[in-house]
């Protein structure tokens, strides 16, 4: 894996450059070495601390729940500790609520509830349909969306 990782040349305003360190951004190596690193990462974080209420990690994104600020404090200062490469930040709930990449998380009743989330800079256009773009694709996307609903909406959202 060091062979792919340190020492890449590159080109980039017609000057050449080497990455000194890491993945080169848009490589289709990058998620699934990052997921390998941070899963490692993870193993050495659990055999010092223990596991928070609820944790969810997709590559480098988490969500934890914890009993309080001081547990959410100490484990944000263990996992940062692991690597020089690595620091995580945290973002608390807000009224009850998170999100969480496309997914809101709502705490009700000591329950959690999910819906859709989109960032206020969502446009909702994903393509356009008059596009020089086959019409298998533009149906599959309102497909993908409203599988994506349905997988990650809570049940009682999706009731009348």
């Amino acid at each position: 894996m060091q062979l792919a990782t340190s020492s890449v040349e590159f080109s980039f305003n017609n000057s050449m450059h080497r990455q000194i360190d890491g993945v080169a951004m848009g490589s289709p190596l990058g998620p699934a070495l990052a997921n390998i690193f941070v899963g490692h990462q993870e193993q050495k974080l659990f055999n010092v601390v223990n596991r928070p209420l609820a944790y969810f990690r997709y590559v480098d994104d988490t969500f934890a729940v914890f009993n309080n600020e001081d547990d959410c404090n100490a484990f944000l200062s263990h996992i940062n500790s692991l690597h020089p490469s690595l620091r995580f930040t945290h973002e608390k709930a807000s009224n009850y609520s998170l999100p969480f990449l496309d997914v809101l998380v709502e705490r009700r009743d000591s329950k959690f509830s999910t819906s859709v989330y989109r960032k206020p800079t969502f446009t909702g256009q994903y393509l356009c349909w008059n596009s020089f773009s086959p019409n298998k694709r533009k149906i599959n996307l309102i497909g993908t969306l409203v599988h994506m609903a349905f997988m990650i909406c809570s049940k009682g959202k999706l009731d009348p």
